[in-house]
């Protein structure tokens, strides 16, 4: 019993000799560990800090060492962290002053912002736990970024995270996000590599630092993508890039009734960054499609649209500058609003007093084929398509950026008999019908070129498709012109339509 009780005295007296030794070691000033700690972070994060608050430990469990006010300034971005908290297990403590063998339980960040320009990245707080490298391990985070003037965009993420100091490799595993246009969850591989990139400029509208200094494959699934106040659900996005050569694919199976995708490749290794877009439009219902686009036109069909756009740069200007693309449409069967169409006709129709035949024309015209090529080359623009008997060539200047128009029409009515197409006097058959638009695309104005008008006459005076307009003319020559001049009125009517007909057009 004796022996027992020495025994059990003995172990007592050394569990508080330890849990002195211990108490003493971290009683030490904590502030001895900060060029150990500012150099781990150097080296995780490639950035070199400075602590300015004190460090300090916090003794009931668990085991906690928190660090106030880190900055830096680094290659023109500014970096400002409220505080940082590491839950420590206290055995690795035990073990070694070696701060970098110390196992974490827990990295708390709080209030770091990340200044770049007019760029601000607010992270309200990070949190990881369990942390042990190249294992994944549950993390948390709150955050804002900023560009320039824009509304902040918030963005709360949570799931797992693996890091590999040894290769930079971070993954992310079934990690949900939300933020304000999207949410869902992804699968991301990303690699930073050790380049030395120039900041990007305010107005970039891809940070191409980025682009070259990390590369990343992965999926996500979307269950919710805002765009234009509408949401769309079970999109499905696939992402590369490698070495700044990147492709995003996104797949919307229902869009407005139809499905939609786009592939976009960015090249940005090379300077001015390059572009491609492949858009893909299947079946969608257009008259949705247009109130969703806040388009004022009329369209009721399945549209199906597809083809390439290039562009190179890296702001607003100098994408439509370089844009280049080849895209087809097709509207199948349906209706569209022909009142663009009706208006500047009319003025034609009302040299020959027929204006009711094209006012008669339904606005909401029922048709049996619309279909199309666009062609761009930076503000240039060439469209051709057909609607029925109409074909039309567009051609001419429109601006995105400012939304100014100015285009040349060409209208042409085909006398076609498989289709049933718009009724028009025999004289406009296989006339050629110039316009000029000019305006904005919201508001378009559109008039007849005079040339049309004299080519008109023309016709009417000379043409077999005329001989109903002129036998009027005829009439009108037998009951008020005297006998006596009748011949020659008829003769210089034939002599101003040779005359018309030969005359180039200057207009």
């Amino acid at each position: 019993m004796l022996r027992l009780l020495m025994r059990s005295l003995l172990s007592l007296v050394l569990l508080v000799f330890v849990a002195a030794s211990i108490g003493l070691y971290l009683l030490q000033d904590a502030n001895r560990f900060k060029p150990e700690l500012e150099s781990i972070i150097a080296d995780q994060t490639g950035v070199p800090v400075v602590i300015d608050g004190d460090l300090s430990w916090q003794l009931i469990p668990p085991l906690a060492l928190s660090a106030k006010t880190i900055s830096a300034d680094y290659e023109g971005t500014e970096y400002r962290l409220g505080s940082l908290k590491l839950n420590i297990d206290l055995m690795s403590v035990v073990r070694t002053r070696d701060i970098d063998q110390w196992q974490i339980k827990t990295l708390t960040l709080n209030d770091l912002a990340i200044k770049q320009g007019e760029n601000l990245t607010h992270l309200q707080t990070f949190r990881l736990t369990d942390f042990r490298p190249g294992v994944a391990s549950p993390f948390e985070a709150q955050l804002t970024h900023t560009a320039g003037d824009a509304p902040p965009l918030p963005l709360e993420i949570a799931g797992l995270l693996a890091f590999d100091p040894a290769t930079n490799i971070v993954r992310l595993t079934d990690t949900r996000f939300e933020t304000t246009d999207a949410s869902g969850a992804c699968n991301l591989t990303v690699t930073a590599k050790t380049t030395d990139q120039a900041a990007d400029p305010i107005d970039a509208i891809i940070p191409v630092s980025i682009w070259r200094s990390m590369d990343w494959s992965g999926a996500c699934n979307l269950d919710r993508l805002t765009l234009q106040e509408k949401d769309f659900t079970d999109v499905a996005v696939t992402l590369e890039n490698d070495g700044g050569n990147s492709s995003t694919d996104v797949r919307l199976p229902d869009f407005f009734g139809g499905s939609a995708g786009m592939t976009m490749d960015i090249n940005a290794v090379k300077t001015p960054v390059q572009w491609r877009i492949e858009p893909d439009l299947d079946r969608a219902d257009s008259e949705a499609l247009m109130v969703w686009l806040d388009q004022r036109l009329k369209w009721i069909a399945p549209l199906a649209y597809s083809g390439a756009i290039t562009m190179t740069g890296n702001t607003e200007q100098e994408l439509v500058n370089s844009v280049q693309g080849n895209t087809t449409f097709n509207g199948g069967k349906g209706k569209i609003d022909i009142t663009q169409i009706k208006q500047p006709l009319l003025s034609l129709a009302a040299l020959f007093q027929e204006q009711a035949r094209i006012a008669n024309w339904p606005d909401l015209w029922d048709y049996q084929r619309l279909t199309g090529e666009w062609v761009i080359n930076g503000t240039n623009h060439k469209m051709d398509f057909a609607l029925d008997n109409l074909t039309a060539a567009i051609q001419g200047v429109y601006n995105p950026l400012t939304d100014a128009l100015d285009m040349d029409v060409e209208f042409l009515f085909e006398d076609n008999p498989d289709i049933v197409g718009f009724d028009v006097n025999p004289v406009l058959l296989g006339l050629p019908i110039p316009l000029s638009c000019s305006g904005t695309l919201e508001e378009p104005k559109c008039g007849v070129k005079p040339e049309a008008t004299r080519n008109l006459v023309a016709a009417v005076l000379t043409s077999e498709q005329g001989s109903e307009i002129r036998e009027k003319i005829d009439r009108k020559i037998e009951e008020e012109v005297p006998e006596e001049y009748r011949e020659a009125a008829r003769g210089l009517l034939d002599l101003l339509g040779d005359s018309l007909k030969r005359k180039p057009a200057k207009d």
